[in-house]
């Protein structure tokens, strides 16, 4: 671990990144769309919508907040810490059980197999084996989100309109496309990982030659995806013709706003428009940049990025001493084609040691017998004087 790059600048900076794609990307997004009303160049009306400010940052706030959230915990984040400790239970202290092996084991596993752990996994492995520099990897990741966030702007419009409307009750649109977006949302995540694998190498390198040909800064996918998306939605929506009455989810919005804010709150029509928006390009965007920020790090454990090259096979190792004992036997037989004569010399050699062991044992058995021979010569005339007394 300590001969490895360090990464602590561009951490810091992907930092800044995840407090930008919350905060300042959706206030971006949503004054291009709504405070420049191109209708009062020639018309009457003001230029600038000013009335629409506290929406603007109250709704960018809102969601950026709700997407880092889904992002987290959908996405199955963990901090290594908290893993160690047993999970979040012991650490928020709803359990007594911290550091308990079994719960510790439990939370490690959980993390593996997690979106964002596989995810950390994937960046560990660009980063510190294949040498490729972290804001790379990290571009990458998000080039690859790009199609998903569209099919996830999409998703609650085409889950409305397919669902048979006996199913729907009335004036609950929302809640509807709202767990249709929660489960395409837990879907996309979970794949995400295994679709990246295989394409992050090459998405990488799309992303170092875009951004050297254009400059283009952290900033601009986020807000040009947010274009594109907006534009489908707007699309999807027209195609749908849904009644704007059923949509209950200005005046919770307002509602929502209000409570936080001290003033009178003017909603747009079709804010939730942008809600979709906001929910399908930020927590895609947010949950690849808390995976590179947690992947980059120098100290990441054995038993979260452990390599299979570091295991030890031993169905291998067995395989391979079969191989030597086979060359070895291999050795053998050359050596016997070509020393043939020697080889039968040593053989009649080795014939004859065992020969002369052989002699050497009957020599000790005839010597055995006539000690006992002797013991008995010698022995019978006193059991013959016995007998004749």
């Amino acid at each position: 671990m300590g001969g490895k790059q360090s990464t602590f600048f561009e951490r810091l900076w992907l930092t800044f990144i995840v407090s930008g794609q919350v905060i300042v990307a959706p206030a971006i997004a949503f004054a291009a769309t709504y405070f420049i009303d191109f209708g009062g160049i020639l018309g009457d009306q003001p230029l600038l919508r000013v009335n629409l400010i506290p929406w603007i940052l109250g709704a960018a706030l809102g969601y950026g907040l709700l997407s880092l959230t889904l992002a987290l915990a959908v996405g199955g984040w963990m901090p290594i810490g908290v893993a160690d400790k047993g999970g979040w239970l012991p650490v928020l202290g709803a359990s007594r059980r911290m550091r308990d092996a079994a719960m510790v084991d439990r939370a490690r596993m959980h993390l593996m197999n997690s979106p964002h752990g596989k995810l950390m996994q994937i960046v560990h492995r660009e980063f510190h084996e294949r040498k490729r520099p972290l804001m790379e990897v990290h571009g990458g990741l998000q080039l690859l989100a790009a199609p998903l966030q569209i099919a996830l702007a999409i998703t609650p419009l085409l889950f409305l309109k397919y669902i048979p409307s006996e199913w729907l009750v009335p004036n609950r649109l929302l809640e509807v496309a709202m767990i249709g977006y929660l489960i395409a949302l837990a879907l996309v995540l979970r794949a995400f990982p295994g679709y990246s694998e295989r394409l992050v190498g090459p998405a990488s390198s799309i992303r170092r030659f875009l951004v050297n040909v254009t400059r283009i800064n952290w900033m601009f996918p986020v807000l040009m995806l947010w274009l594109v998306g907006r534009i489908f939605v707007g699309f999807a929506f027209n195609w749908m013709q849904p009644d704007l009455s059923q949509w209950q989810q200005i005046a919770f919005e307002k509602t929502v706003i209000e409570a936080f804010l001290p003033v009178q709150v003017e909603i747009p029509e079709t804010s939730f428009l942008d809600m979709l928006v906001a929910l399908a390009v930020l927590p895609m965007a947010t949950f690849t940049t808390m995976a590179v920020l947690g992947g980059g790090r120098e100290d990441l454990p054995d038993w979260l990025v452990e390599k299979e090259s570091q295991w030890v096979d031993l169905d291998g190792d067995d395989e391979d001493g079969g191989g030597d004992s086979g060359s070895d036997e291999d050795e053998s037989g050359e050596g016997d084609d070509d020393g043939g004569a020697s080889d039968t010399e040593a053989t009649a050699a080795e014939a004859a040691d065992s020969d002369e062991d052989d002699d050497d044992g009957l020599d000790l058995a005839g010597a055995l017998s006539k000690a006992r021979g002797l013991v008995q010569k010698a022995t019978k005339p006193s059991n013959d004087r016995d007998g004749e007394s």
